[in-house]
């Protein structure tokens, strides 16, 4: 097993309780601002996260070993992520637009009234791996982006 991170180590630590939640393996409970919070946090260290649909309030559970998902329930569940290229060349993630549904109702609810920036809308688990590979390949801006931007 990984060694947990602590505290403000944790990529988009909250403060504050969210609708975003993990656990990390022998570690604390600890709230993070959005979904794909909780999925890059899962690429350096194993944990449990909790998201709570921003449109019904149900929970999607995930469970993250060694950067791969172990189990997702439901497992249906999809995100909508807004990125971003950072002048640095990295993504950047805008969080209050980045969020987990656990089904596919609750996304077009969502959506119609929805005003914000559009973004990638995937499952969960392609998500995670779309991650998985742009660290591995160390890819800074990922061909998808020209289309979310454009």
């Amino acid at each position: 097993m990984t060694t947990p991170k602590k505290g403000p180590a944790t990529v988009g630590f909250s403060a504050i309780p969210t609708l975003y939640k993990l656990q990390w393996e022998g570690g604390n409970e600890e709230y993070v601002h959005c979904g794909a919070d909780t999925l890059l946090n899962g690429l350096d260290g194993d944990l449990e996260g909790e998201a709570r649909c921003p449109v019904c309030q149900n929970r999607t559970r995930v469970v993250i070993t060694t950067g791969k998902i172990g189990g997702l329930a439901p497992q249906d569940a999809i995100i909508h992520v807004v990125e971003r290229p950072a002048k640095s060349g990295r993504i950047r993630i805008e969080c209050e637009s980045t969020h987990i549904f656990d089904k596919k109702e609750c996304f077009g609810k969502w959506i119609q009234v929805y005003s914000g920036k559009k973004g990638l809308v995937e499952s969960v688990e392609d998500y995670h791996n779309r991650l998985i590979v742009r660290r591995s390949t160390k890819h800074k801006a990922p061909q998808y982006m020209a289309k979310l931007t454009g």
